[in-house]
């Protein structure tokens, strides 16, 4: 056997694909992947309700856009999550920072490109506008949280919902009421789900002087704001599909968040 094949077999030999798969799970948790894997079951979802034929280019544009907030903001609060997400935190700061940033400016750039090649400079306006919101919400926006009430639910999930009207504007579809009530029903959602996340932050939240909703009602009332929050949004779509601005198969989703009323 030649030298060369006895070195690449030792090399594998040494591999070790438990820690491989051990630090790919934590990047996917910790990196931003989660919530950019979320913003593309969210333009699939309007991509059926809506019979939109989706293409990879727009699912690369968005995948990117939310990663790049997403592990950016995680990036820059490392320090500030040490009580809340000690582990993602640790995480972030054992990393490489010109690594991390590259892959962010990386990711910039690939949604550049995409954008040039694929789409149009109006749509690349209109994907940078939010890409540029998601980026100053740590450095800009999260002070305002202290001063005004839910506004980082708000915000958060504005950015969210304006996902659906940017996937509309991509493909050439004129907005309509039917893209509003499923705008509307994931900026809902959103809220709701940053509600969770924060009643788990409530401590933490309290202590940074953020007025988030948990952080101000307390646990029990904000359980039941989440309830209420998640039967109006049942009612939305039931409502939507009632005045058929909705395909009847959307009330699918409703069987699916009927558990959301049993939050505890």
């Amino acid at each position: 056997m030649s030298k060369g094949c006895t070195l690449f077999r030792d090399r594998t030999n040494n591999l070790n694909f438990h820690d491989i798969t051990k630090a790919l799970w934590k990047d996917f948790i910790y990196g931003g992947h989660i919530f950019a894997f979320g913003a593309i079951c969210v333009a699939i979802m309007a991509s059926i309700i809506f019979a939109i034929p989706i293409t990879w280019d727009f699912m690369l544009i968005i995948y990117l856009i939310f990663y790049t907030i997403y592990v950016y903001d995680y990036f820059t609060g490392a320090e500030e999550d040490k009580n809340n997400y000690s582990s993602r935190s640790e995480y972030l700061q054992n990393n490489d920072e010109k690594m991390l940033l590259a892959t962010i400016y990386g990711s910039i750039v690939a949604i550049a490109f995409t954008y040039l090649i694929y789409s149009d400079i109006k749509n690349m306006f209109i994907g940078f506008g939010i890409l540029v919101l998601g980026l100053m919400y740590h450095s800009h926006f999260k002070s305002i949280t202290k001063k005004l009430p839910a506004f980082k639910n708000l915000f958060v999930s504005l950015v969210w919902g304006l996902l659906i009207y940017t996937m509309f504007v991509y493909y050439g579809y004129q907005i309509d009421i039917s893209a509003m009530v499923i705008s509307a029903f994931v900026f809902l959602r959103m809220i709701g789900i940053q509600i969770m996340f924060d009643i788990r932050d409530m401590e933490g939240d309290r202590i940074k002087g953020l007025l988030t909703i948990p952080a101000i009602f307390g646990h029990d009332k904000s359980i039941s704001l989440l309830k209420m929050l998640n039967i109006v949004t049942l009612i939305l779509l039931a409502v939507g599909v009632y005045m058929k601005i909705l395909p009847i198969f959307v009330l699918m989703i409703m069987l699916v968040m009927a558990y959301s009323v049993m939050y505890k």
